[in-house]
């Protein structure tokens, strides 16, 4: 028995543009956020503020942020508008009780060695749908309305601080809410990991060329091929 190996374009240029994008940037705010929280290679002398090196590590910071942000919205506009099927939401439904049903229970059984066969996608199947929903929609939004409101206090009564400084009051001051920014963006790394994970093991059980997709923008489907006898 043959095997039948079938190609599909799954991730067009922009989807794979915005993941390389949004990668980068999540790398460089991550380096630069944890680095101004606690600059261990080049400590300033004196108050942060007036350290030089340092104001050099928050504009890249506020750069990445910005560059962030533009990426972000450009995937929401692609995501609901974009002609393209398998980067748009509409098979994303948690709030119907068939979503969380047989193929998430099965991915998920998959993804715990509870079961030898592999659930077959184009796409995102169910498990990596809810993933990428909470730690890269919600992650992403509470991220960026939080820098925001942080950013807003270098310049007072200027746009950030008009439409996202009421956010510091509410987590009762600003030494909380950067904590609770900083905090938070520890769960972009855990994201990683658990996104690697599942990459590489689609690679190896499945044999999707998942890994090369995000570069290639193809996936391929494996099908035994019928016996003739």
């Amino acid at each position: 028995m043959g095997r039948i190996i079938e190609e599909i374009y799954v991730w067009r240029l922009p989807v794979r543009l915005y993941h390389w994008i949004n990668a980068l940037c999540i790398s460089l705010l991550l380096v630069t956020g944890f680095y101004i929280a606690g600059p261990v290679l080049m400590p300033p002398s004196g108050e942060a503020v007036s350290s030089h090196a340092l104001s050099w590590w928050r504009m890249l910071h506020f750069g990445a942020a910005f560059l962030f942000i533009a990426n972000f919205l450009f995937r929401m506009y692609w995501a609901l508008f974009g002609r393209d099927r398998y980067a748009r939401f509409g098979g994303f439904r948690p709030w119907s009780p068939r979503w969380w049903g047989k193929p998430f229970k099965e991915q998920v059984a998959s993804y715990l060695f509870l079961r030898q066969d592999e659930p077959n996608y184009v796409g995102h199947n169910p498990v990596a749908a809810l993933a990428n929903f909470i730690f890269i929609f919600c992650g992403s939004i509470f991220m960026i309305v939080t820098g925001m409101a942080l950013y807003g206090e270098n310049n007072p009564g200027g746009f950030s601080d008009q439409w996202f400084g009421w956010i510091i009051p509410l987590f009762g001051s600003s030494y909380n809410l950067h904590y609770i920014h900083h905090a938070a963006a520890w769960i972009f790394p855990f994201y990683v990991i658990i996104h690697l994970y599942a990459v590489f093991r689609h690679d190896v059980v499945d044999r999707t060329s998942v890994t090369s997709s995000i570069i290639t923008g193809f996936k391929h489907k494996v099908e035994d091929e019928p016996s003739l006898d």
